[in-house]
């Protein structure tokens, strides 16, 4: 199994499929991959298994604890190399740190990880001191690429920063020289070398044109074209010549597109029409480009010529993806003619590379069925049944296609442990059960059945009607997933459900309710956090004042409520397939959370009619098993109707009407418990029945009672005296009326001293 790429190895781990990372029990001790043992370590972690042997051997290949643990966070770096995920190898790098302050290494990880401008000084301090300088000057060189992290150094690093540049034995590109000359303002030195150099940062080039200290041609030649945007401001026509002059150099980038863009909004509407009828059929990235062909009939407009008739029906084409350039200008009948479209060239194709899903024209009707008026048409049921239909026989055909091409790889023997489970997959969808059994069969004789073999041979038992047969293996899986606790809710599915077709079969109801809690829970681990789920990894939670949120603050823990406690008769809906039958519980509990932290209408709502607070969270991603988090779904109440049992679980949970849209409500949910506390998580000491979190900020509403302001203010430090001395202190806000505009809210930051 040596040969597994990394990448999909860090996959498994992150999704917590333990049942295909089995192979490392028993080569992590080796050294076959210097990352095996790490890999194994999070493995073990996220399967809350003891980790002293693993601690023990790390320790001993890299020689004391200090650089164990600093490998641990190069191994944490690797796996959790989000920006949103970084916190969890800077706990590993600050653990190594505190066990020797001299570990350079670990101050270099600390500071790439959480922007530790300290650790930086001394981890450059340190390779300094170990004579390390052909490695001091690519961490210099490094450096450049985090500029935007570097503002924090203090003259006196900068000084240091400059000497090492200075320093014969260390050999480093000019970049970060300019940042230090520029930073200990020594302006003739720095404008010398900026004089010599093609490129420099437009912060610099900024600072030095406000201080009139160079000319404006000066500066925009000094700059990469994307970045006299932002030094340019509103100032088209100059921007514009930018990214001509920047073609002009024969690169790749700006793209014909960009330069329409820029052409159009600088005025110069003839360059707009000459860029794109020069445009070849082999520039593949504006081939299908929308928004050029746009900009080029607006131009033509301005230019009082005709109509391009054949980049109008193109864009007639695409009208449903332009969202916001256009309203809805076509009707249900335009549906209808993309579904013939459809049709046509279903009957004129001979092999099927892709399914419906991904064409766009489909999509494009997908789209258009978002829209609340189309719904309500007449015609809306019948386009949608024809499109229904037309799907169910193009992904057949695909199936088809799929398959036959996955025949002749396995008779070539050209398979890997994916492409058989791609196999099987596909034979079941086109009703190949035969093919799928003896192949499976085949497969166990010469590899460790997984539970996702058995569950294949299952499946198509069940689909012939062979339900005992059937029930043997799912059994068989269900051992493997309880032995690699990899729990899957459609295996747990498939073996009750087929139990439940058996009249000699009873599972007890201790393991059926067993099973009950890890479908559950399975169903809800597969919504994590993820990049999109809240900007910066921050949600906001609007609420009183009162018993309630004074408790939920003081003891850090989200109260998760009850269908019956939540303001909308509506929430989580009564549906025909959900009832004490079904494997999905009915009593899921609900904290509702927003990416929006100034809404009027919330702080009216849900704080009190502005009496209460909006507390902003900081997440870092990690939640206890059977806890999920996503963000809330607002569809138009007809469609969501229509679609009542369709995505069950998704409406039941994560979806509301469209007239709650300005909420941007993320949800955490489980059907585990009321309340469920965080912490900041401190690797490796973790608390793993919390949620990786903590409190940012408290914003009193503009009406907050003032006889209750000692009263937050002595919440708001205690949480800070119980803090970590690196995390950031908990500010506490004040919501006003703005100055400017008598229908806004604006924050300021209050001194909690002068309380």
């Amino acid at each position: 199994m040596s040969n597994i790429d990394d990448k999909k190895i860090i996959s498994w781990i992150k999704d917590q499929e333990f049942s295909k990372l089995t192979f490392l029990n028993g080569c992590w001790l080796s050294d076959e991959n210097e990352w095996y043992l790490g890999f194994y370590y999070f493995i073990q972690y996220l399967k809350q298994e003891c980790l002293d042997d693993v601690i023990a051997e790390v320790t001993s290949r890299h020689g004391d604890e200090s650089s164990a643990y600093c490998y641990l966070g190069d191994t944490a770096n690797k796996i959790y190399s989000s920006f949103n995920e970084q916190h969890i190898p800077a706990c590993f790098y600050r653990h190594a740190i505190k066990l020797n302050p001299h570990n350079a290494h670990a101050h270099w990880g600390l500071f790439i990880t959480d922007d530790d401008t300290n650790s930086c000084i001394t981890s450059l301090k340190l390779d300094y001191e170990s004579n390390e300088f052909e490695k001091l000057g690519r961490t210099i060189d490094n450096l450049f690429y985090r500029s935007n992290h570097i503002s924090d150094f203090t003259l006196q690093d900068w000084q240091f920063i400059k000497s090492l540049i200075q320093d014969s034995k260390v050999t480093c590109r000019r970049n970060m020289l300019v940042f230090a000359l520029f930073y200990l303002d020594e302006v003739e030195d720095c404008l010398a070398l900026i004089e010599s150099m093609e490129t420099v940062n437009v912060e610099i080039i900024e600072a030095y044109f406000n201080r009139s200290l160079i000319s404006k041609e000066f500066a925009i030649n000094k700059l990469s074209c994307w970045q006299v945007d932002k030094f340019l401001g509103d100032d088209n026509k100059a921007i514009y010549q930018a990214y001509v002059k920047e073609s002009e150099k024969g690169k790749a980038n700006p793209l014909r597109q960009v330069l329409i863009q820029k052409a159009f909004q600088a005025g110069e509407y003839k360059d707009v029409v000459t860029y794109h009828e020069e445009a070849s059929t082999d520039d593949l990235h504006y081939r299908h480009d929308i928004n050029g062909r746009l900009y080029y009939l607006l131009a033509l407009s301005h230019l009082k010529q005709p109509v391009n008739k054949q980049v109008l029906a193109f864009i007639n084409d695409k009208a449903d993806t332009l969202r916001d350039e256009s309203k809805i200008l076509y009707q249900a009948f335009r549906c209808k003619h993309k579904i013939d479209e459809l049709e046509r060239l279903f009957l004129e194709k001979t092999h099927f590379n892709d399914t419906i899903d991904s064409w766009g024209i489909y999509q494009e009707v997908i789209k258009a069925f978002d829209s609340p008026n189309l719904i309500k048409h007449q015609t809306y049921e019948h386009l949608s049944c024809e499109l229904k239909s037309l799907k169910t026989k193009w992904n057949e055909a695909y199936y088809d296609t799929q398959l036959a091409e996955m025949k002749v790889k396995l008779s070539n023997g050209d398979m890997s442990s994916d492409d058989f489970l791609r196999l099987y997959n596909l034979g079941i969808e086109c009703n190949e059960f035969d093919f799928v059994i003896e192949h499976v069969t085949k497969f166990h004789a010469c590899n460790q059945p997984t539970m996702s073999s058995y569950n294949c041979i299952g499946v198509c038992h069940e689909r012939r009607k062979e339900f005992s047969h059937a029930f043997e293996y799912y059994k068989l899986a269900i051992g493997l997933m309880h032995s690699s606790k990899d729990y899957n809710h459609i295996i747990i599915g498939n073996y009750i459900s087929c139990a439940e077709r058996l009249p000699d079969v009873e599972i007890a109801e201790e393991e059926y309710n067993d099973l009950r809690h890890w479908y559950n829970a399975d169903l809800i681990n597969q919504f994590k956090w993820h990049t999109f789920t809240a900007k910066s990894g921050r949600l906001f939670k609007y609420s009183p004042f009162n018993v309630n949120s004074i408790d939920a603050l003081s003891n850090q823990y989200f109260y998760l409520a009850s269908k019956k406690q939540l303001n909308d008769p509506i929430e989580l809906p009564t549906l025909s397939n959900l009832d004490s039958n079904n494997l999905i519980d009915t009593n899921y509990r609900i904290c509702s959370l927003s990416n929006n932290n100034n809404s009027m209408l919330m702080w009216s709502h849900y704080a009190q009619e502005h009496q209460g607070i909006m507390v902003e969270y900081w997440f870092g991603g990690e939640l206890p098993c059977g806890v999920g988090v996503e963000k809330v779904s607002y569809i138009d109440e007809s469609k969501r109707n229509l679609e009542k049992d369709s995505y069950v679980f998704n409406q039941y949970l994560l979806t509301k009407n469209n007239d709650w849209s300005y909420e941007n409500e993320v949800r955490i949910f489980t059907n585990v418990k009321e309340k469920i506390h965080f912490e900041s998580f401190e690797y490796p000491n973790t608390d793993r029945t919390k949620i990786n979190a903590r409190i940012c900020s408290i914003t009193l509403g503009c009406d907050f009672p003032d006889d209750k302001r000692k009263l937050i203010a002595n919440i708001t430090n205690t949480i800070n005296s119980n803090r970590e001395s690196h995390v950031p202190i908990v500010i506490l806000r004040e919501a006003f009326i703005s100055r400017d505009n008598c229908f806004a809210l604006e924050y300021r930051d209050i001194d909690i001293s002068k309380i």
